[in-house]
C-alpha cells in the first residue's frame, strides 16, 4: 500500500513538471525594442511593425542619433531602406534570399517569414522552458535555445554559436498594458543573446569577384546583446496604418520596382485650390477653369482673402482683391479683370508662369491639360506607391524640379521634391449638365525644399478641391467688361419655346448664335427671360474683336458689324431656329431689334505689374489667391425694339 502511494505521488510530481506549452506568438504587432549590445557599449532604439496578414515588416532604428527606415513589403513586391539624416531612399524588389525575415513560398515568391523565424523562437529552433524568472519585476517564463548558424559569401564563411534566452510575461497572474485582449497571445518581455563568431576565408581565393566581405582580423568576436521589449501592442492596438510600409512623404525613393502610367488630364476641367505656405508663412485660394475645346482657360486670385498664418509679415496692398485672368487662345489675347480695372495683352508676350502654354514664332497654342499639371512623360516622374488623402485611397508620383521659390534667400540653383496624389479608384463627379462621370482625381500637391536645413521648414501644401470634369461655366470666360459700350451691342429676339432652364437646350442656342454670327461663343453672352409659356425673350450682347493680341488671329476674326448683321438676316427671315430634345425651335420672325449698352465700366490700361508675382496654380507655380467661385450677373440688356447707336 505504501509503495503505491509513493508511486501515485512520483506520477503525480511528473505531470506536475511538464513543460507548459509553447508561448502563442502574434502573427501582427507593433512594440518598441530597446537593443543595448553590451559587447560594444552602445543602444539602439527600434520600433517593429510585423504584419503577417499583409505580408510587410517595417522596422525603424535610431543609434548614434540617425534614423533608418527598411521596409519590406512582400505583397507589392519591393523593399527600401531610407536614410532620414540624407534624405535619401533606395528600393528594390522584395526577393532576398531566405532568412528571419524573408522566406521563399510555395508560389517560388518571397514572403515574410512566420512570427516563430522572424523571432528565432520555437519548436524548430528547439527551445526548451527553463522555468519562471523575475524580468523587470515581470513575472516571465524563460526559454533558452543553443543557436548554430553558418553563412557563406563570397569567399568568406561566418560561424556562429549563440545561446538565446526569451522572457515572456506570465499573464496568469500578471496584467499589461494590452489589457484582457488576447489572453492566450504571449508579450515578450526580454531577449538575452550570448554567443561567438569567427570568420573564416581561403587563403588563395578561387576565380571569380575579389573577396569584399570582412577580413578575418578578429578570427573569434563574442557578443552579448539584451533587447528589452515594450510598448508591446497586439490585436486592435496593433492595426496596421497602410501608410506605414510607404516611403516617407518629402523623399525620392530611386529604384521602386512598380511602374504605373500618368493620369490622364481631360480636355475640359475645372477646380479650385486652397494651400499653405511655410516660406512666407501665408495660406491662399484660387480657382482654375480649362476647356481645350473653347480654347480658353480662366486664372481666378482672390488676393482678398489670402490670410497670414502668424501675423508677422506684410502683404503688399496692391494684391488684395480679386483678379480674374482669362487665356483666349483663339485671339492670343490676356485679359486682366480686376472689380474696376481691365487690361489686355498678347499671351505670347506675358510670363507662361504655369506651362500653360507654348510660344512658337510669337503664337501661343494651349497645352494639353497633362503638360499644365506637368504630368507629361519628359518630366520623369516616378511612382511612389500609395496613401491616403482626406480619407480618399491616392498613388503618389513624385519628382525633383529646379525652383527657388521656396528658399528666396538660397538663390535660383536649388532643387525641391514635387509630389502628386490621386485618387487610386474612378471616383464619380457631377459635372455642370448634370451628368454623372467617373475619373480619376488630383487631390493633392506638395512641394518640399531639398536646400540642406530647409526640408522641413519649407515646403508648399496644395489641397484640391471641386474638381469638375466637362465644360466650365460659361460666365467665367465673360470678358465685356473689357470693352467699352461703344464696342458692344446687344440684340434681342423672340424664341418660340419655354426651356430656357434646360441646359443641353441653352448649349445649343450659343452654339447656333456662334454659328449663325460666325464668331466664337467667347465674344458673345447670352441672357433668356422667359415670356409667355410658349416664349422665350433672348438677349445677346456681343463685342468687338480685340485690339492686343496675336494679329494673324485677330485678322480673321468677324467683326461686331458683321456679326449683327448676320445674325439680324438670319432672324428676319425666319432661318434661326434651334434643336432641342423636344424638336426644333425657331425665332418669331421680325422679333429682332438690337442696342447699345452702357456697361458701366471704368477702364485702365495699366499692365498691373506683379498681379500674379510668386503665384502658382496646380503643379505651376506658387502662391494663388482663396479660392471663389465667381459669379459676374450680367446686366440686363434693352428689350427695346429701336436701333440705337451712339
Amino acid at each position: 500500500m505504501w509503495l503505491s502511494f509513493i508511486a501515485l505521488t512520483l506520477f503525480s510530481a511528473s505531470v506536475l513538471a511538464v513543460d507548459p506549452p509553447f508561448p502563442n506568438l502574434p502573427n501582427q504587432f507593433i512594440a518598441d525594442v530597446e537593443a543595448n549590445i553590451l559587447n560594444r557599449g552602445y543602444t539602439v532604439q527600434v520600433t517593429e511593425y510585423f504584419d503577417s496578414p499583409g505580408d510587410r515588416v517595417r522596422l525603424e532604428v535610431l543609434r548614434n542619433g540617425s534614423r533608418h527606415i527598411t521596409v519590406d513589403d512582400f505583397q507589392n513586391g519591393f523593399t527600401y531602406r531610407t536614410n532620414m539624416d540624407t534624405r535619401t531612399c533606395m528600393a528594390s524588389n522584395a526577393s532576398r534570399p531566405s532568412n528571419r525575415i524573408a522566406t521563399t513560398g510555395s508560389d517560388g515568391i518571397a514572403h515574410l517569414s512566420s512570427i516563430s523565424d522572424f523571432l528565432l523562437f520555437g519548436k524548430q529552433y528547439h527551445d526548451r522552458y527553463v522555468g519562471e524568472a523575475i524580468v523587470r519585476g515581470i513575472t516571465c517564463q524563460q526559454w533558452t535555445a543553443v543557436y548554430t548558424n553558418t553563412t557563406s559569401f563570397f569567399n568568406t564563411t561566418v560561424f556562429q554559436n549563440y545561446t538565446m534566452q526569451w522572457y515572456f510575461a506570465k499573464r496568469t497572474n500578471w496584467s499589461m498594458p494590452v489589457g484582457t485582449e488576447s489572453m492566450d497571445t504571449a508579450i515578450p518581455v526580454q531577449l538575452d543573446l550570448v554567443g561567438v563568431s569567427n570568420f573564416s576565408r581561403p587563403a588563395t581565393p578561387p576565380t571569380g569577384p575579389p573577396p569584399t566581405g570582412p577580413p578575418p582580423s578578429i578570427p573569434l568576436h563574442t557578443f552579448h546583446h539584451i533587447y528589452e521589449f515594450t510598448n508591446f501592442r497586439i490585436g486592435s492596438q496593433a492595426t496596421m496604418d497602410p501608410e506605414l510600409f510607404n516611403p516617407p512623404d518629402g523623399i525620392l525613393c530611386t529604384g521602386l520596382p512598380v511602374a504605373k502610367d500618368l493620369p490622364q488630364i481631360p480636355s475640359q476641367f475645372s477646380f479650385s485650390t486652397q494651400g499653405e505656405s511655410t516660406s512666407n508663412n501665408t495660406g491662399f485660394m484660387s480657382y482654375y477653369a480649362y476647356d481645350a475645346q473653347r480654347q480658353e482657360t480662366v486664372t481666378i486670385y482672390d488676393f482678398e482673402s489670402r490670410f497670414n498664418l502668424s501675423g508677422n509679415i506684410t502683404i503688399p496692398d496692391y494684391v488684395y482683391g480679386r483678379h480674374r485672368i482669362i487665356h483666349n487662345y483663339r485671339e492670343g489675347t490676356q485679359y486682366n479683370i480686376t472689380q474696376t480695372t481691365c487690361s489686355q495683352e498678347k499671351i505670347a508676350d506675358t510670363q507662361n508662369r504655369n506651362h500653360e502654354f507654348l510660344v512658337t514664332s510669337g503664337h501661343a497654342s494651349l497645352q494639353t491639360g497633362n503638360d499644365v499639371f506637368r504630368l507629361t512623360p519628359d518630366q520623369n516622374l516616378t511612382y511612389q506607391g500609395f496613401r491616403t488623402v482626406r480619407g480618399i485611397p491616392a498613388e503618389l508620383w513624385v519628382v525633383v524640379r529646379n525652383s527657388s521659390f521656396l528658399v528666396p534667400s538660397a538663390g535660383a540653383n536649388q532643387t525641391s521634391l514635387w509630389s502628386y496624389y490621386f485618387s487610386t479608384t474612378t471616383w464619380r463627379l457631377n459635372t455642370y449638365n448634370g451628368e454623372i462621370m467617373s475619373t480619376r482625381v488630383p487631390l493633392e500637391l506638395r512641394i518640399h525644399s531639398l536646400v540642406p536645413g530647409y526640408e522641413d521648414s519649407n515646403k508648399l501644401y496644395m489641397t484640391i478641391a471641386d474638381y469638375v470634369v466637362g465644360p466650365p461655366r460659361s460666365h467665367l470666360f465673360d470678358d465685356s467688361t473689357c470693352f467699352t459700350s461703344a464696342q458692344q451691342e446687344t440684340v434681342s429676339f423672340i424664341l418660340d419655346t419655354s426651356f430656357d432652364n434646360n441646359n443641353a437646350y441653352s448649349m445649343g442656342l450659343r452654339q447656333q448664335l456662334s454659328l449663325v454670327m460666325n464668331v466664337t461663343i467667347d465674344r458673345f453672352h447670352v441672357d433668356t427671360y422667359p415670356g409667355t409659356s410658349n416664349y422665350l425673350n433672348v438677349l445677346v450682347r456681343i463685342h468687338d474683336v480685340p485690339t492686343v493680341g496675336d494679329p494673324s488671329l485677330l485678322a480673321g476674326l468677324t467683326s461686331r458689324q458683321s456679326a449683327v448683321s448676320k445674325l439680324r438676316n438670319s432672324v428676319r427671315r425666319g432661318q434661326f431656329y434651334v434643336m432641342g430634345a423636344i424638336g426644333s425651335t425657331r425665332a418669331q420672325t421680325g422679333s429682332y431689334s438690337s442696342s447699345t449698352q452702357d456697361t458701366k465700366t471704368t477702364f485702365s490700361s495699366s499692365e498691373m505689374a506683379g498681379l500674379a508675382v510668386g503665384v502658382l496654380i496646380l503643379g505651376l507655380a506658387i502662391g494663388a489667391g482663396l479660392v471663389f467661385v465667381y459669379h459676374r450677373r450680367a446686366t440686363g440688356a434693352s428689350a427695346a425694339f429701336s436701333y440705337q447707336k451712339e
